[in-house]
């Protein structure tokens, strides 16, 4: 099915480049004639077998249930997922006051995500640290819908 598929796209490719090379000739309407002879001819020669044999769909690997993904591709298609998740989480935080930068681990194929880790950094001074912290985790927790202890708080204060 694959090299039928090839031929008639390579048919009609040659008979496209031959019929422009031929435009401004006296043959030019022979050759469109021809090529679109040819094509229909290489379109409709494997029907009878076809019909006889019934298709074989599998060689082109379109009901193939084994589906592979390219490990690389996965990683940039999180990372920039995660990435724009972290940006969310930043502005949730600054709505409640707070100056983050966020970062989150995990995978995301299909409809299923898993966070591994949330590393938020906090910038700033607090008067109490740890309720800020048990605060932030908790909302972080709440808005991404995992459970606390995946959730790392740093307190940055030289940074601001």
């Amino acid at each position: 099915m694959t090299a039928w598929i090839l031929s008639v796209a390579g048919a009609g490719l040659i008979g496209v480049i031959i019929t422009h090379l031929t435009e401004k000739t006296r043959l030019h309407k022979v050759v469109r004639t021809a090529s679109t002879y040819v094509f229909l001819l290489v379109l409709v020669f494997p029907l009878p077998s076809l019909v006889e044999k019934g298709a074989d769909l599998g060689s082109c690997n379109m009901f193939d249930s084994s589906v592979e993904y390219d490990e690389g591709v996965l990683d940039v298609t999180d990372g920039a997922y995660f990435s724009i998740v972290a940006k969310s989480l930043e502005g949730v935080l600054r709505n409640d006051g707070y100056e983050t930068v966020c970062e989150i681990d995990g995978s995301a194929s299909g409809e299923k995500i898993a966070v591994y880790s949330v590393t938020v950094r906090l910038i700033g001074e607090f008067s109490d640290s740890s309720v800020t912290i048990l605060t932030v985790r908790r909302t972080v927790a709440d808005y991404l819908e995992i459970e606390e202890n995946t959730v790392r708080v740093y307190v940055d204060e030289n940074k601001r």
